[in-house]
């Protein structure tokens, strides 16, 4: 494990390196005290590129180190959150054992692929009593507001 860093910055992880897991991060470093540790991907080019993006947009200029598995990112690091933007159907098992591993979660939508799955997910996070939030950025996008305030709600 590695010490704890700068007080009152929150040490954090992505897990998934995609388009949708690196804008939230990115917006993430430009409106919090937050620094970047560890990615995760499966996909070693997305990794490396994501590694790069990331030490140009934080503060500190350091190079997260990377992992192509989860499961060793939460075993080495010690972090305060983690951001699962993985694909949709591998959101449940990355959130579950970020739970387990004291960690707060902040996951994409949807959350899982069906209700077990989900089930276990919110069972996990209570058990383990840590937060877990899902991504709606969308939920307040202007033209989504029109449509739900002229189609659906009528």
């Amino acid at each position: 494990m590695q010490p704890l860093g700068e007080p009152g910055v929150q040490r954090v992880a992505l897990i998934g390196c995609g388009w949708y897991g690196k804008s939230a991060l990115f917006r993430l470093l430009q409106i919090a005290p937050v620094e970047v540790v560890a990615l995760c991907d499966v996909d070693k080019s997305m990794l490396a590129e994501a590694a790069e993006m990331v030490s140009a947009r934080q503060g500190s200029r350091k190079k997260p180190r990377t992992y192509g598995d989860f499961r060793e990112l939460l075993k080495e690091e010690e972090l305060d959150f983690v951001q699962v933007s993985t694909p949709d159907h591998w959101h449940a098992l990355p959130t579950i054992a970020a739970v387990q591993a004291g960690l707060d979660v902040y996951v994409e939508k949807p959350v899982s692929v069906d209700v077990v799955e989900g089930q276990a997910m919110l069972a996990a996070a209570r058990k383990y009593q840590r937060v877990v939030q899902v991504n709606m950025q969308r939920r307040n996008t202007p033209h989504l507001v029109e449509a739900r305030d002229n189609i659906i709600q009528e």
